[in-house]
């Protein structure tokens, strides 16, 4: 097969040299058929922007009319080019070579002294068909103006191409926000220069503009200096503009383990795994196809293709630096809460829509309730992607697959365990789980060093999704596990589910399967479990009853597993119960360790020995009721099932 061009992004040099290239040209023809001749396209990093940027410029710059057979002539395009290609001078500017180091003189100086310097080299590119004399001025924005008027007076047309518009503005902003408010602030540097550009394609000196990025925030902190750009990036037609469809995914892991000399099965299974880890991405409600992030998966398949193996680490470092994003909005207690809400739910979040205009101020606002801003942030990312609606047409995100699941779960366990040391603590009681099966040293560390975080009053915390997100962060290990947090076994959900990778199966690892239950408790309550010993508190009717839920649930998700991966599956299940945030137990689950006639089991066994109700003890509980106790806590005060307390209840209405 083809080599696999993994971080090329040079259109000329994949084609020259014969390399793959999934063909995107089709959009060429869908921008002008639409008349966009001003866009703005908005993906995550390393989604392919650069690549068709580049894609861009050899279609239509002018000096490179005599290559176009030999770069377009089997693609989409080629077969239907239209009437524009090769008609314009095309000028490149990429932000992202600029520094975001330093005080607003220094980025002055630098952004002027950049775009001089792209300028320049553009004139010496077109010197063959410009003749006239370009004027270079300190400002960058002037010596633009003088070289368009030159394109126009040589009768010539030109078209603008700007990459990563916002990389080193995002930058400052993470750094240093008054330092990003004055680069954007009226007469700044950044807004100047938008506004120079407006100027130039209101008059006609500019014909065509694209701009892609990662955030509309900067274009909304310049807005008045840049309002005339379509924004695309939100419009079905362009969704699978930069990222893969399954059909192209599938062809080219055919292609590899042909290469390899693999079986069918192999291939099924590396679909199955590259569609968990790097699959789920939705840029538009109207979409009906997710796409995949085009640079994670050419990283696993060139990997795969070299070695016939996959790679220790599914995610790319490239990508990990991404994880910068999540770490600045947690530095406010909202963003710190989105991010924690993402895992500990597993649920969708739900927003009206996705901002796409939006200032830098307004999501930082810390008396605004509304978190659209933060979750919309984190779309843009590629944190969050559109997962469906509502019936009443509110938007559905969450976090697209596995990788970026990943980047959440770390994030979190530094909110979590802010001390470096205690991380390494943490690290070494996983560790001796891993090896040795032995969770009690995990559980001791769990309730000493994370339950009084739960106690924090500046987050919500939610019961069982809380011990969830907390095992969920601690157990990741994506070079031997496949982390799924509530995957769908035997018609329900499992709360959370480790599966070895095939490369580790030679391991003396284990399949992991995880139920948590939660026993609330009253501040009464918590008071009376605060006196009682270990055993006597797992004697409790509610305890045992959220063991004896969790063994049922247990054995039906094994069941689910057993048929899903036969006889490689090597499971240890574990069912964890927490009362309140106090105490914490577990146990192991053997495959024998429910009988058949566990559902038989009736409530009496779990109240009170089938002890008789006395008059003392309904008297309590009609008063605990009438002070606003709920089930679950009666159920602890009285040592009895909740079933058996709601049957109390009823004969008192």
């Amino acid at each position: 097969m083809k080599p696999i061009p993994y971080g090329n992004a040079n259109f000329h040099s994949i084609r020259e040299k014969d390399h793959l290239y999934i063909d995107r040209t089709q959009f060429l023809r869908t921008l002008e058929e639409m008349n966009i001749e001003r866009a703005l396209f908005i993906r995550p990093r390393r989604f392919g922007k650069s690549l068709w940027l580049n894609v861009m410029t050899h279609y239509y710059d002018i000096n490179k009319k005599d290559q176009f057979e030999q770069l377009f002539g089997d693609l989409d395009i080629g077969n239907n080019p239209t009437l524009d290609h090769n008609q314009f001078i095309v000028m490149n500017w990429n932000f992202s070579l600029m520094s975001s180091r330093g005080n607003i003189d220094d980025l002055d100086t630098e952004l002027n002294e950049t775009l001089n310097s792209v300028i320049e080299e553009h004139i010496v590119y077109y010197s063959n068909i410009i003749q006239d004399q370009v004027r270079f001025y300190t400002k960058a924005i002037n010596t633009l103006s003088s070289f368009l008027s030159a394109v126009r007076k040589s009768s010539l047309k030109a078209y603008l191409l700007i990459d990563e518009y916002d990389n080193f503005a995002n930058e400052v902003m993470m750094s240093d926000a008054d330092v990003y408010h004055q680069l954007v602030k009226k007469d700044g540097p950044l807004k100047t220069l938008y506004k120079g550009i407006k100027a130039f394609l209101e008059r006609g000196l500019l014909n065509r503009l694209f701009i892609t990025g990662v955030s509309p925030v900067v274009m909304s902190d310049i807005t008045s200096g840049m309002n005339i750009c379509k924004n695309i990036y939100l419009l079905h037609q362009f969704n699978s503009l930069c990222g893969f469809t399954q059909k192209e995914v599938s062809q080219v892991s055919h292609q590899v383990i042909e290469q390899c000399g693999l079986s069918k099965s192999k291939l099924e299974y590396l679909l199955d795994l590259i569609k968990t880890w790097y699959n789920g991405y939705c840029f538009s409600p109207e979409a009906d196809e997710k796409v995949y992030n085009p640079t994670l998966v050419f990283y696993l398949l060139d990997y795969f293709k070299e070695n016939c193996s996959f790679p220790r680490k599914m995610l790319d470092s490239n990508l990990a630096m991404d994880e910068g994003k999540l770490e600045y909005i947690g530095k406010e207690i909202s963003g710190k809460q989105s991010i924690i809400d993402v895992l500990q739910t597993n649920a969708p979040i739900e927003i009206p829509d996705i901002e796409d205009r939006f200032t830098l101020a307004a999501m930082l606002d810390q008396s605004s309730q509304d978190h659209t801003f933060m979750v919309s942030y984190l779309y843009y990312f590629g944190m969050l992607t559109i997962a469906g609606q509502t019936p009443n047409r509110h938007l559905l995100l969450e976090p697209p697959n596995l990788v970026i699941k990943n980047l959440y779960v770390d994030q979190v366990l530094r909110f979590l365990l802010p001390s470096g040391a205690d991380r390494s603590v943490s690290t070494a009681h996983v560790m001796h789980f891993f090896n040795h099966h032995d969770l009690n040293p995990l559980v001791q560390f769990i309730v000493e060093k994370l339950f009084p975080v739960f106690s924090n009053r500046d987050y919500r915390w939610m019961n069982e999704f809380a011990l969830k997100a907390v095992f969920t962060t601690l157990l990741c290990d994506d070079i031997n596990y496949a982390l799924f947090s509530e995957p769908e076994l035997s018609k329900g959900f499992a709360d959370l589910c480790l599966i070895l990778r095939p490369d580790a199966r030679d391991t003396e690892l284990f399949d992991l399967l995880f139920e948590f239950k939660y026993v609330a408790l009253s501040k009464k309550n918590k008071k009376d479990v605060e006196s009682l010993s270990d055993k006597v508190l797992r004697s409790k009717a509610p305890v045992k009853k959220a063991f004896l839920d969790a063994r049922k649930q247990l054995k039906s998700y094994a069941k689910g597993l057993q048929k899903k991966f036969g006889s490689q599956l090597r499971l240890k299940q574990y069912a964890v119960v927490s009362i309140g945030f106090d105490r914490l137990f577990f146990e192991e689950i053997s495959g024998n360790k429910l009988t058949d006639n566990t559902e038989e089991i009736t409530d009496v066994s779990l109240s009170r020995s089938g002890k008789p109700w006395t008059a003392q003890e309904e008297k309590r509980m009609i008063k605990k009721k009438n002070a606003g106790m709920n089930l679950q806590e009666l159920s602890v005060l009285l040592g009895r099932s909740e079933n058996a307390v709601k049957k109390r209840l009823g004969r008192h209405k």
